[in-house]
C-alpha cells in the first residue's frame, strides 16, 4: 500500500496510485453546522493531506444576536475591514487600506514570519501544501473591486508597480517555505465569472503571466509543485496557465458545459485536477444518487492518475449529501 505522499505524488504525475487520493479542507462553516459527527465521518474515510479539524470552534459571543443570527466585522493583517454574515464563510471588504495606487508606495506589507523546518517525519508520509501567492484577489481586497479591475484594464502604471512589489513579497514568503521543505505551493486568483473570463487573454498574458512566471520559477527550480486555483469560467486563459508549467489546477468543474473536453485538455497538458464537487447545485441541492454518480464517473476517469478528490463541506450541505459523498469516495476511489 502506498503512503499518502506516494499516492498524491503518483496522482499528480499521472502515474497509477493504489487509489485516488483524498484531500480534506477544514472548513469552519461545515463543522459549525454538523459538529463532531462531521469529524467522525472524515475519520472513517481518512484523507491523504495533513489537516487539523476544529469541530468545536464557535463565533465570538458578541457576534451573535439574541435571535441567533451572526454578524461580525474583522480587520485583517493587510488592513482591510471585512464584514461576515455566515460563520466560517469568507466575508466582503467594507473598508480598504489604500486610497489609490499612486500613494501605495507608502504601504507596508505584513511581516513575513520565520518558518521552521518541517519535521522529516511529516514529509516522509505526506506532501506538504504550504506557500501561497495571490495577485488579483489581493489587490482587489486592498482597493474596491470595480476600481481595481478597471485599473488593470487601463494597465495603470502605479498599480503594476504595486503588483511587482507584491510579487517580491510573495517570493520572499515562498523562499522561506522552500527552505522549510514545502512540496506544493498554491497560487489563488479567481479569474472567471459564471460564463466568461474577467480579462481577455492578451491582457492576462501581458500583466499576469510574466509575474506568475517570476513566482513559479524558484518553486520549479527547487523541484517543487505548483497548484493554481481559480473559480469561474477561465477557458480563454487556460493555455497561458498551462504554459507556465503548473502541476495542479483547482477549477470549478461545473462551470464547463463541455466538461469532457475540459478534462481532456488538462490531461493532454499533464495538469492534474483537484476534483471539487459542485457547490452551486450538487452538494447543497442535489440528491444522494446524483452525488454517487458524480463520484463514480470521476473515479472511473482518474483511477490511473491525474485527479485528487477534494472535500470541503460548507454550511449549506445537507447531512445526507455529506454522507453520500464520503461513502461514495470510500467505495469508488
Amino acid at each position: 500500500m502506498m503512503t499518502p505522499r506516494e499516492r498524491m505524488s503518483a496522482a499528480i504525475a499521472f502515474e497509477k496510485p493504489d487509489r485516488i487520493p483524498l484531500f480534506y479542507h477544514p472548513s469552519t462553516a461545515g463543522f459549525h453546522v454538523h459538529g463532531t459527527k462531521l469529524a467522525d465521518l472524515f475519520a472513517r474515510v481518512p484523507g491523504d493531506n495533513l489537516v487539523t479539524f476544529d469541530p468545536d470552534r464557535k463565533p465570538p459571543e458578541n457576534a451573535v444576536s439574541p435571535d441567533g443570527s451572526y454578524h461580525e466585522f474583522r480587520r485583517d493583517e493587510w488592513g482591510t475591514l471585512w464584514e461576515y454574515l455566515i460563520f466560517g464563510i469568507q466575508g466582503h471588504p467594507k473598508e480598504y487600506p489604500l486610497r489609490d495606487w499612486k500613494t501605495a508606495t507608502e504601504y507596508r506589507f505584513p511581516p513575513i514570519p520565520d518558518i521552521p523546518a518541517i519535521p522529516p517525519e511529516k514529509r516522509e508520509n505526506h506532501l506538504i501544501f504550504e506557500g501561497y501567492a495571490s495577485l488579483f484577489e489581493r489587490t482587489s481586497a486592498l482597493r474596491p473591486f470595480d476600481e481595481t479591475i478597471m485599473d488593470f484594464f487601463e494597465e495603470d502604471p502605479d498599480l503594476l508597480r504595486f503588483v511587482d512589489r507584491l510579487v517580491d513579497y510573495y517570493l520572499e514568503w515562498n523562499a522561506r517555505w522552500i527552505k522549510a521543505g514545502s512540496d506544493v505551493f498554491s497560487i489563488g486568483d479567481d479569474f472567471g465569472t459564471q460564463n466568461a473570463a474577467l480579462f481577455p487573454p492578451a491582457l492576462f498574458e501581458r500583466i499576469f503571466v510574466p509575474r506568475y512566471r517570476r513566482l513559479i520559477k524558484p518553486i520549479k527550480q527547487a523541484g517543487r509543485k505548483v497548484l493554481f486555483h481559480s473559480c469561474g469560467f477561465i477557458d480563454p486563459i487556460l493555455k497561458p496557465l498551462f504554459d507556465l508549467g503548473i502541476d495542479l489546477l483547482w477549477p470549478q468543474l461545473s462551470i464547463y458545459g463541455r466538461r469532457e473536453e475540459f478534462l481532456d485538455l488538462c490531461a493532454e497538458n499533464r495538469v492534474a485536477l483537484l476534483l471539487h464537487p459542485d457547490r452551486q447545485y450538487l452538494i447543497p441541492r442535489g440528491k444522494p444518487a446524483e452525488i454517487r454518480a458524480w463520484v463514480r464517473d470521476m473515479a472511473a476517469r482518474y483511477r490511473n492518475g491525474g485527479g485528487i478528490f477534494y472535500v470541503e463541506m460548507e454550511n449549506d450541505a445537507p447531512w445526507e449529501n455529506v454522507v453520500a459523498l464520503l461513502e461514495a469516495i470510500a467505495e469508488y476511489r
